[in-house]
């Protein structure tokens, strides 16, 4: 593993974290907590969400612009992926943090790593690249950008054992924060469920998620409307509802959905996707990281995904498993039902969902149930120490800054998120409010 060149001082206390989507954004926050227990005169610069702004980050860019995912898909939005990245080498070269913890986001963040760690300062990556899954020989990249990894899932570190990386199994923060029964009684009483739906809840509720990037709502949005009317005209009574990080996407699956099912009612929740999740019968989402949190919340649900077709047919010919979503994965066996690319139909994914609403999906809960208690763990207290070990055992000297932050460079603004519900009342607009 290659040596880090630069014998500059780095800032102590200084930590930097860089975040792609609302996920790392949840493991961002939950890191820096637990950092700030440990080493009370923390501070934090980077690129997060909501939560890690919240949390103490003073950001360097806006999240949003790394919420790509595919191969196609990112190469069209490459040039202010590349523009972030540039500006943000420089800053942080220039504030020298102690660390620099990539969070998710592999394709942006190795490459940050690597030139953090050339420079002389430590550097994690968090969320282990999909590795094991395929991209096999990433491994390289990974040893030369990385001195540790902080794997999610207890099988990952079993591979990187096996290639000699650094590696610690933090579990995930999530599994600790969300409880081993939740009410969906009381998930519908916090999003005001019979005050805030568009229809009356007279039946079945049904959670439609799908997903938190920009072209995950392009690919997914006209195929979920197909769905919901095919599952409208079986059970008039069925309502749903969905749920967006924030104002911006919120309004963007607002416009998709208006184009495609003007006829149907959505009602889209921001900022409290669990009770969302919570208060459904049946889930409907695309694959990632809110297949654990459903997982978690108990929730009986049909996973789906679909890209790009160039993304699918490069894709197709790398990938190593035949399973995608993450319960699944876990369970090393198909739990939860999967589509993806042309399995992924409005025909096919109404068959699956009408079944979960009209089941009451005993053992697929049981199962969750299983693996959540296996999954608690002190996620966030064993990352941030693995974090400050590797401090530690760098031997990278550092000093204190005199105001703490040594940085005065491009700060944005941090932006606040709606507490609950977006939407305009439907007889003002006369059309579904969504």
């Amino acid at each position: 593993m290659p040596t880090q060149v630069s014998t500059a001082v780095n800032t102590a206390h200084l930590y930097a974290l860089v975040a792609g989507e609302s996920s790392g954004d949840t493991l961002g926050a939950g890191l820096m907590r637990a950092i700030l227990r440990s080493d009370p005169k923390a501070s934090f610069i980077g690129i997060g969400g909501e939560k890690m702004i919240k949390a103490g980050l003073t950001p360097l860019g806006r999240m949003e612009v790394l919420s790509v995912m595919g191969i196609f898909e990112v190469a069209s939005h490459l040039m202010p992926i590349l523009k972030l990245r540039s500006e943000l080498i420089k800053q942080l070269l220039k504030a020298r943090p102690c660390v620099v913890i990539g969070i998710d986001s592999p394709d942006f963040n190795l490459g940050l790593e690597k030139r953090m760690r050339r420079a002389g300062i430590p550097t994690v990556h968090y969320v282990s690249p999909s590795v094991w899954a395929w991209r096999e020989g990433r491994m390289k990249k990974i040893k030369e950008a990385c001195d540790e990894v902080l794997a999610l899932l207890p099988f990952e570190k079993e591979f990187y054992d096996r290639e000699g990386m650094p590696c610690t199994y933090v579990g995930h923060t999530l599994a600790n924060q969300i409880p081993l029964q939740v009410s969906q009684d009381e998930s519908k009483a916090q999003i005001e469920l019979e005050k805030t739906s568009v229809e009356p809840v007279q039946g079945k509720v049904m959670a439609i998620l799908a997903g938190s990037r920009k072209n995950e709502l392009v690919h997914m949005v006209p195929v979920y409307a197909q769905t919901a009317r095919i599952i409208k005209e079986k059970m008039p009574d069925v309502v749903f509802i969905s749920a967006c990080p924030d104002k911006e996407r919120a309004e963007m699956l607002k416009d998709l959905w208006l184009s495609h099912a003007p006829d149907l009612s959505l009602t889209i929740y921001i900022g409290c996707t669990h009770a969302v999740i919570g208060a459904a019968d049946a889930v409907l989402l695309t694959s990632g990281t809110i297949a654990f949190e459903t997982m978690l919340l108990k929730r009986p649900m049909a996973v789906a995904y679909k890209v790009n077709p160039l993304t699918a047919l490069i894709g197709r010919r790398l990938l190593k498993i035949n399973m995608f979503s993450l319960p699944n994965l876990l369970a090393k066996r198909r739990i939860v039902a999967e589509f993806i690319q042309e399995q992924c139909t409005p025909e096919a994914l109404a068959q699956e969902m009408l079944k979960l609403l009209t089941s009451d999906n005993l053992l697929m809960k049981n199962e969750f149930l299983s693996m959540h208690k296996a999954m608690i763990k002190n996620s966030d207290e064993i990352a941030a120490k693995a974090v400050l070990s590797l401090i530690k055992k760098s031997g990278i000297k550092t000093v204190e800054s005199k105001d703490n932050k040594a940085f005065n460079g491009m700060v944005e603004p941090s932006f606040t998120v709606p507490a609950n519900i977006a939407g305009t009342d439907r007889a003002a607009r006369q059309e579904p409010r969504l």
